[in-house]
């Protein structure tokens, strides 16, 4: 069943960058993060709703979500916002490929058993690590990024996306899931709301508010799969197999989103996968193999 989960994390991931695209191609960055974000929140008000969930948070343990909602929604939302405005789906991807790589340097760091140092690991995001460079080297070629600073800004925000979410991932283990002091439920939604509120002041001071022409059904579809499938699901499916496996196995998941948002781009943009980039996949694949392996805590 974790196998399933982690399939279903990886289609969400990956399919949050053309549904990016699609949204920052027709409203300013920040309004589609927040609208993205609002999409989710609406998600899990009905959701919670439904539930009858206490969504409580004590007033001293509001810093647990919030700081979470900081690195998984607010930073790397928006930094996707940002880039996407200047390189396509599949780039997008492939930064996101390197979460795990942050991940396991964090969490050999902060974190202890499952999620400990150990040469098998180091080698699996090692390989990777290659797998990824090699994957990325077709796109990045094609991109100007050399006489573009628009094209380099682009990556730039990719990585620190990636950098937020690496370190999000591991604090959600370390000051959430192993945590009692406040609910997963209310968690969740403190995080979003938190994030929505922050966002919605960021984008009524930095950009106009889009006109309504802009909110075509492409727009509205995009804005709906983003916040609901790409980020709202794919948090509960995150966060049931952090409880699962551990932080780092978790986000060896990420490796797949490469692939899911090469896939898109060959459905959607009619963009063909370049040889290079399957030798890249190959490797990743070998990557996988290596760190999937559950280390016993001693």
């Amino acid at each position: 069943m974790s196998y399933v989960l982690a399939l279903s994390l990886a289609l969400c991931w990956g399919t949050a960058f053309l549904a990016s695209k699609n949204i920052v191609e027709a409203l300013p960055p920040w309004w589609s993060t927040f609208f993205r974000v609002g999409a989710g929140l609406l998600f899990f008000i009905i959701f919670y709703g439904i539930q009858r969930k206490n969504l409580k948070c004590p007033f001293r343990e509001l810093w647990r979500p919030w700081t979470i909602g900081l690195l998984l929604i607010l930073f790397p939302f928006a930094a996707i916002s940002w880039g996407q405005q200047f390189v396509d789906p599949t780039v997008g991807g492939i930064f996101n490929g390197t979460v795990p790589i942050w991940s396991f340097l964090a969490g050999a760091v902060l974190l202890k058993g499952v999620d400990r140092f150990t040469w098998r690991r180091a080698a699996g995001v090692t390989v990777g690590l290659i797998g990824l460079l090699i994957f990325m080297y077709p796109t990045l070629s094609s991109n100007p990024i050399g006489t573009s600073s628009s094209a380099l800004y682009g990556c730039l925000a990719m990585l620190a996306m990636a950098w937020s979410y690496s370190l999000g991932n591991v604090l959600t283990k370390k000051i959430m899931v192993d945590s009692n002091a406040v609910s997963l439920e209310a968690n969740t939604f403190h995080q979003y709301l938190f994030s929505a509120i922050a966002l919605l002041g960021i984008a009524s001071l930095t950009e106009p508010l889009p006109a309504l022409a802009a909110f075509s059904s492409k727009v509205i579809i995009s804005i709906l799969c983003a916040g609901i499938f790409s980020s709202a699901i794919a948090f509960l499916l995150m966060v049931t197999l952090i409880q699962r496996w551990g932080a780092t196995r978790m986000a060896s998941i990420t490796y797949f989103t490469p692939i899911v948002a090469m896939g898109t781009d060959i459905l959607f943009r009619h963009r063909m996968p370049h040889f290079v980039e399957l030798i890249g996949i190959g490797l990743i694949f070998i990557s996988l193999w290596l760190i999937q392996k559950k280390v016993s805590a001693r």
